[in-house]
């Protein structure tokens, strides 16, 4: 089995969502364990619920190569970040990945929220007020499109913040945190931050 690091598992990610786009079945392990009783996902992925982003399938990852834990908007709460810290510290997880997606209706409706001070969801409302929040702690946005670079930019130093062991690994260069944002119209992916670092003070 082979150990890649995180440089060569964002690499290898990054060509199997261009596979994906072009319509190719081919899935990549990463490295993982074939043994479908292992578990030892080398990536893992903080995703949107999006049903039009399934983390693996975009990434052109096979079962057991990806940590996946989803919620509306990347939204990062103490499970999230415990969740990740689990499979950094458990399952020699390397590669962290914020995943975005266009067109993201949770986070349309915090940048509603965040221009109007009234939240367009009710059901929603404790999650876009949060990431409403998030925005403005972020210095705004120019609109629900830029709202969303910017809310993939919070979520991963939200990650950072809340989660110690990921912040160390980064720290000791055992891992990376990178921003994605993937297009459901084009099927691709583009780089937002390759390489996430903690802001000062927060070491």
């Amino acid at each position: 089995m082979e150990r890649l690091t995180a440089p060569d598992l964002l690499e290898r990610v990054i060509a199997g969502n261009a596979r994906w786009a072009a319509g190719d079945t081919e899935r990549d392990l990463l490295g993982a364990p074939a043994d479908p009783l292992e578990h030892l996902p080398p990536v893992a992925v903080i995703g949107c619920s999006d049903a039009r982003v399934p983390p693996a399938a975009v990434l052109g990852a096979a079962a057991g190569a990806i940590f996946t834990v989803r919620l509306p908007g990347q939204y990062v709460d103490i499970p999230v970040a415990s969740a990740l810290g689990f499979a950094m510290t458990a399952l020699d997880t390397r590669l962290a990945i914020v995943l975005a997606h266009e067109d993201c209706r949770a986070v349309h409706a915090a940048y509603e929220e965040y221009t109007t001070g009234e939240p367009p969801n009710l059901a929603l409302a404790p999650l876009t007020g949060a990431l409403a929040a998030g925005l403005y702690r972020a210095g705004g946005a120019t609109g629900a499109d830029e709202a969303i670079d910017v809310n993939a930019r919070v979520t991963a130093q939200a990650l950072i913040t809340e989660c110690p062991s990921l912040r160390k690994s980064i720290v000791d260069g055992d891992a990376q945190l990178c921003v994605l944002r993937y297009s459901p119209r084009t099927r691709l992916v583009t780089v937002l931050e390759e390489r996430v670092v903690p802001h000062a003070g927060v070491l």
